[in-house]
């Protein structure tokens, strides 16, 4: 294999890693509420505190990576990551596990903002699209999580302890892959910019980065909804039984993948702009399925359809980042990445007051509003033409 080929392969390795975990995690959500005896509302506390804080590490990344470079950036959060997902189910109060889920919302904001700069250099140094390819890897991992989850909840295996498998296969891909990745060097050559010690720092484009941000703020608040509170949503506002809030999200994440596996040919056929409308309509329509579903089957085929209405915003907005800003494509990712947890945390804060204020079953209006924003705006998304592939060896 090339060098670009190992480079490849291991920001795959890293996007397996980060979606296996997350969705490890995020589908004990329901369970961890019941044996802490949490509310909404204290739902809502520690998601709110988790995802500001992944927004602070987001920033630390894009600091970080460029002094040492997004590939060690990266390996340096993603260990850490890996080793504090398994704490949160261990956590006796909820103070405690404010704390936890504080630490881990830490790095799983460093490797997001980091994991996609090196996946955007690597699709720039092929000079073809690459990012729908990395974040399918992301949902296969986290079906396979949503999945793991939900045996383990059947069979009655221990919280806590089922995060322990997770957490050393994170370990051990990471260790066996870091070394893969572009190093400071080739990512320059991938942006065909300066090197980074010679270049100045340049003033960062905030309109523009802020127009991206805005849709991708919708798509984030949307998957927030989804995968947060569609278990919660079906379980008590639609009656389902406990172990077919993991399966939505696993049928949410399915069906982003198998709508991500041939993305990057869709990006090439079509373009991003017209990709990210098509999708947008299809999501509004989604939503509607689910606000007005009379049985959570019907909801959970609503959750299909969003997951892939939405599949290609966030690989299409990292890239659409680091081409408004080359020379500062690092900052500009992890800037835009701020989306992600500005939508988190909008939805943390909204779905939860919305359910205390009219019900579990009234949760998914203010998403179906939000909706619109994405096929509105989705000519933020169109970038540069693709250049000449580059050479590493």
């Amino acid at each position: 294999m090339t060098r670009l080929q190992l480079a490849r392969t291991a920001v795959f390795v890293a996007f397996a890693i980060q979606g296996l975990t997350f969705a490890s995690l995020i589908t004990r959500l329901e369970s961890i509420a019941t044996k802490l005896d949490l509310s909404a509302g204290d739902v809502f506390v520690v998601l709110g505190v988790t995802t500001a804080i992944g927004a602070l590490g987001s920033v630390v990344a894009g600091h970080l990576a460029t002094r040492i470079g997004s590939a060690a950036t990266l390996s340096l959060m993603l260990a850490v990551a890996s080793l504090a997902a398994v704490a949160p189910a261990f956590a006796p109060t909820m103070a405690t596990l404010l704390v936890l889920n504080g630490v881990y919302g830490f790095f799983l904001g460093g490797v997001d903002a980091s994991m996609n700069m090196q996946g955007t250099a690597t699709q720039d140094a092929y000079a073809r699209p690459l990012m729908n390819g990395f974040h399918a890897m992301w949902s296969a991992a986290a079906v396979l999580g949503a999945v793991y989850a939900t045996v383990t909840i059947a069979l009655g295996v221990p919280l806590g302890l089922d995060m322990i498998p997770i957490a050393l296969i994170g370990l051990a891909a990471n260790a066996a892959t870091f070394r893969l990745l572009l190093p400071p060097e080739a990512v320059d050559a991938a942006e065909h910019r300066t090197s980074s010690t010679q270049r100045p720092k340049p003033q960062l484009p905030w309109l523009p980065l802020l127009l991206v941000a805005v849709p991708t703020f919708a798509m984030w608040f949307i998957d927030s909804a989804a995968s947060a509170w569609g278990g919660i949503y079906v379980v008590d506002g639609l009656g389902a039984v406990a172990a077919v809030g993991p399966a939505i999200y696993a049928a949410y994440q399915l069906v982003l993948l198998v709508v991500r596996l041939p993305g990057d040919r869709l990006v090439a056929r079509f373009g991003p702009e017209r990709v990210i409308r098509t999708g947008g309509i299809v999501g509004v329509g989604a939503l509607v399925l689910i606000v007005a579903a009379p049985h959570w089957s019907v909801a959970a085929v609503g959750f299909a359809v969003l997951g892939g209405s939405l599949a290609m915003v966030p690989p299409q907005s990292f890239v659409a980042a680091a081409h408004i800003s080359p020379d500062n494509a690092e900052e500009a990712i992890a800037r835009v990445n701020l989306a992600n947890y500005a939508g988190y945390l909008a939805a943390a804060s909204l779905i939860a007051g919305v359910a205390e204020l009219f019900g579990e079953r009234s949760m998914f209006v203010i998403p179906l509003a939000i909706s619109v924003l994405i096929p509105l705006m989705a000519r933020r998304f169109a970038t540069r033409p693709a250049s000449e592939a580059v050479n590493l060896g």
